[in-house]
């Protein structure tokens, strides 16, 4: 292999896509999908009636006919309203950005943590200080909550050094997340 076809050292990677949550016109676009898929069912049934393959009358033109026959009647003027203001719903859901559903890492260039880790982070550190027994937590991208089972004699100095552990943790997330710390004496339950 010649020296020319060998990538230098420099070269960067691409930059991490920022984690998006699905969007919300996701299910309504699944929903519509499976209504024009049975659609095409149904045209593929009055195709195969019209050849002859199956038995049975066709279905297109029945209903056709019937919404061909209608009359204006008093449901249908509220039907119409209830229609457009679903369909200007679906637009907004479709223009509507997708949220972010991890927290960037400060200093990091495109480095997502997602808040699951950060608990899974948050209980490590705080079970590793020494008068905690035990730690549980839960996050979000704005919140985090920890719950610490303290031994009696460590609990009045296990809250400021818990939060300043979570501190430390928060300070290297953007957007950075509130800390609650709740303090047991005893395990938890």
């Amino acid at each position: 292999m010649t020296a020319d076809k060998v990538a230098p050292p420099t070269a960067s990677r691409a930059a991490a896509p920022v984690p998006l949550a699905a969007p919300g016109s996701a299910v309504t676009g699944f929903l519509i999908a499976a209504a024009l898929l049975a659609l095409g069912v149904v045209g593929v049934r009055d195709a195969l009636v019209d050849t002859g393959v199956i038995t049975g009358s066709q279905w297109i033109p029945s209903a056709a006919a019937y919404v061909d026959g209608l009359a204006y009647q008093g449901w249908m003027l509220p039907a119409g309203i209830a229609a457009v203001v679903l369909g200007l719903w679906f637009v907004i859901l479709g223009l509507k950005p997708r949220r972010k559903t991890a927290n960037a890492m400060v200093g990091v260039a495109n480095t997502w943590i997602d808040p699951a880790d950060v608990a899974a982070i948050a209980s490590v550190r705080v079970e590793s200080l020494a008068q905690v027994r035990s730690a549980s937590s839960h996050a979000t991208r704005r919140k985090l909550e920890v719950k610490a089972s303290v031994t009696p004699d460590g609990a009045a100095a296990a809250e400021s050094e818990i939060r300043a552990v979570l501190g430390d943790l928060a300070g290297s997330l953007s957007p950075s997340p509130r800390i609650k710390v709740r303090i047991q004496t005893g395990s938890l339950s």
